[in-house]
């Protein structure tokens, strides 16, 4: 392969002209090999195991495993490429912000007084160029809530380094003596109770490559640990492509005699468990023998926190509302008074999914591509469906399993191109929700300022399309997508497109679990909504595009003050037609009013329209009925003035003697309102007169009847 060989030796010249901590990968999280396809080497593969001595308290795995196989009859850590292995070593640099972390546990109370480390630097001699370790212990994963109990990634803990005899090398090339490895002793000086425990370290060196950490080497063996490595991108695991990886590191010290203490054990909700409520109530569990004390620590994968610490207890209130389709993760640490039982299970459990989310597509490829519809735009390659074992290293979430979508032109071979699209063969309809998230695992890997990866929308049939996601020579590699496209396609049906531009023989983009949820429901679209005065008449008018889940409309109005119910419409339910609604607001008063719509759903829910306004203008006189009729013992006269007017309103009972006098002087011109208190005068029928004189000479006189019932 003369591509990868030519970039390999490019940035092994880099190596001697520059200062950056880079050796033969293209980014300082990994030193990479470079692996000429063709047969390999057979080799007489040995594992051999770090020596310890009466101070070993912890070996967490072998490095060697070709004695006196190496350069000069050294031992020799040999990179199996014949079982898809290709990374030499795991970068450590301080300088860079890479760290590594990997996990032991005790079962008793340990004095730790050094930690060995293994690292080495391309090209050095087997006189160490190693000038710091920088060592932190954690009580947890600190990747997954873990707090660290000792140390820090500043101070130098370094006492002494020496070359351990071992090379790390090649299958191909296993006489390679570029690779020294070198022990890195740190000065530790702490006490731990029993328990699991995270060791975190990062090394300082002379040379401008590394520090690398070798992993734990097994003949025969791809996957050999747990440990992880901490970038500028925050924590993942460190992985040989896909293979989990292991970190050779060495505990020395003293320990005592074991805890008496138990784990914990039993837990509600139990590990593993899904579609938890997102109010839980109480965590159980039952105590080691042995507790007298407990600290249990609770919260979201990443950020688990300590939350009680105290005397012992088996039942703790889960703080909600938690988070939906969440990963939590809790532990009960058992205690006495002398040590802390062990080890230490951590438990875990997902939450229920949001109600108010829903899926409008997904793929995971375990089926083929056949959802798609795939292009050739002029390469040699086009987008396809690969299953394990994959024809490349691809590096994707663990999300990202079985089948996966690709569009790779490193497969192909020299001189392949790859210029093709997949579009989503059947459109997306988003068309109530007014959130839109596309999300998928993705692993893009570029050559050259020519690569291009497009994901693309098209909300007018694919006449148009607009790019919602661009990926260019940068590599953006091992993560999960979540691209909000809502101002692309909200409310509306649209299709979706995948568009590879490699025009060499470049790497690849790979995708797998391609997604798009849609939240925000618009229960109901309003179109229009107006109003139309006729006298002291108001007509509101409105309509609807779409409608979920609706009941209907309660017609609210003000004239200045809070808003009063004047009537309720009901709705159609769910609907994607137009609606039209009307409603009349009859014998209003002079005056401005503004109405509102309050939308309300059959399960109470309801949203506020925005509002309109109308104002009534009265241009003749007029006397209404009273109001309510018949009243007890208060009612309301409403009447109109044509022009501004000196005003009599009374009241007489039915032999015509006035008992009351409600008006009687000047008024504005307009609507009118008066209230009318006859809780002093008997059951009865009675009639109300206003005369009325107008500045312009008009007349006005009327009378009306009102009963009173008691």
């Amino acid at each position: 392969m003369l591509k990868k060989l030519s970039i390999s030796l490019f940035v092994l010249l880099s190596i001697v002209f520059t200062q950056f901590a880079w050796a033969q990968s293209l980014r300082n999280a990994k030193d990479e090999a470079t692996i000429t396809r063709g047969e390999k080497i057979s080799l007489p593969y040995q594992t051999i195991y770090l020596e310890g001595g009466e101070d070993v308290l912890f070996d967490n795995g072998p490095l060697a495993n070709l004695p006196g196989g190496g350069f000069g009859g050294a031992d020799a850590s040999v990179l199996q490429t014949a079982l898809g292995l290709s990374t030499y070593g795991a970068g450590a640099q301080q300088t860079a912000g890479n760290s590594v972390a990997d996990d032991f546990t005790s079962t008793a109370s340990w004095n730790i007084e050094t930690i060995s480390f293994f690292t080495y630097q391309t090209g050095s001699t087997t006189t160490s160029t190693i000038t710091g370790v920088f060592v932190q212990i954690w009580n947890g994963d600190p990747s997954a809530g873990g707090t660290v109990v000792f140390g820090d990634l500043t101070t130098n803990r370094l006492a002494s380094t020496s070359f351990s005899n071992i090379y790390r090398s090649i299958d191909t090339d296993p006489l390679a003596s570029n690779r020294p490895i070198m022990k890195v002793d740190a000065t530790i000086g702490t006490n731990l109770p029993a328990g699991t425990y995270w060791v975190q370290w990062t090394l300082a060196g002379s040379l401008a490559s590394g520090p690398w950490t070798p992993p734990i080497t097994i003949t025969g063996q791809t996957t050999t640990g747990n440990a992880k490595q901490l970038t500028t991108t925050g924590w993942a695991n460190l992985l040989d492509g896909t293979f989990p990886q292991g970190l050779p590191f060495i505990v020395n010290g003293t320990g005592g005699a074991p805890c008496p203490v138990g784990p914990a054990t039993t837990p509600t909700p139990a590990s593993g468990s899904t579609n938890v409520s997102i109010n839980p109530g109480n965590a159980t569990w039952t105590n080691g023998a042995g507790t007298t004390n407990v600290e249990v620590f609770f919260g979201p994968v990443g950020n688990v926190v300590s939350v009680y610490s105290g005397a012992a207890i088996t039942s703790l209130a889960i703080p909600g509302p938690l988070a939906y389709d969440t990963d939590y993760e809790w532990r009960v640490v058992c205690k006495n008074d002398t040590c802390t039982g062990g080890p230490v299970a951590t438990w875990s459990f997902t939450t229920e999914l949001d109600p108010g989310l829903t899926t409008l597509f997904v793929d995971d490829f375990e089926a083929g591509s056949g959802l798609w519809t795939i292009t050739n735009d002029g390469g040699t390659v086009i987008w396809q469906v690969f299953n394990p074992p994959y024809p490349n290293t691809y590096t994707l979430p663990v999300t990202a399993t079985g089948g996966v979508f690709a569009a790779d032109v490193d497969q192909a071979g020299t001189g392949s191109t790859c210029l093709s699209t997949a579009t989503l063969t059947n459109p997306i309809d988003a068309s109530l929700y007014g959130v839109v998230n596309l999300e998928f695992d993705n692993d893009w890997q570029a050559l050259g300022a020519t690569d291009f990866g497009y994901v693309e929308v098209s909300v007018d049939g694919g006449t148009t399309w607009t790019a919602v996601r661009t990926f260019d020579v940068t590599d953006v590699r091992n993560t999960h997508e979540v691209v909000n496209i809502s101002s692309f396609v909200a409310l509306q049906s649209f299709r979706l497109r995948l568009r590879s531009v490699q025009p060499a023989w470049d790497w690849w983009w790979v995708v797998d679990n391609v997604k798009v949820i849609g939240s925000g429901i618009t229960p109901v679209e309003l179109l229009s909504f107006a109003a139309n005065v006729n006298e002291t008449d108001v007509t509101l008018n409105w309509s609807t595009a779409t409608e979920t889940n609706n009941s209907g409309f309660q017609v609210e109005r003000s004239n200045g003050t809070a808003y009063e119910v004047v009537g309720f419409v009901a709705g159609h339910g769910t609907t994607t037609e137009v609606q039209n609604y009307s409603f009349v607001d009859q014998n209003l008063a002079s005056g401005n009013y503004t109405y509102r719509l309050k939308q309300v759903d059959f399960n109470g829910t309801f949203e506020y329209s925005n509002t309109i306004e109308a104002e009534i203008l009265v241009k003749d006189f007029s006397l209404g009925q009273n109001y309510p009729n018949p009243f007890n013992p208060s009612t309301t006269i409403n009447f109109s003035l044509a022009v501004d007017s000196k005003v009599s309103l009374k009241i007489f009972d039915v032999l015509g003697q006035e008992v009351a006098t409600l008006v009687n002087g000047q008024l504005a011109a307009g609507s009118q309102k008066v209230s009318f208190n006859a809780s002093s005068l008997n059951s009865g029928v009675y009639f109300y007169r206003i005369d009325a004189d107008g500045i312009d000479g008009q007349k006005f006189s009327s009378v009306k009847k009102m009963i009173l019932t008691k």
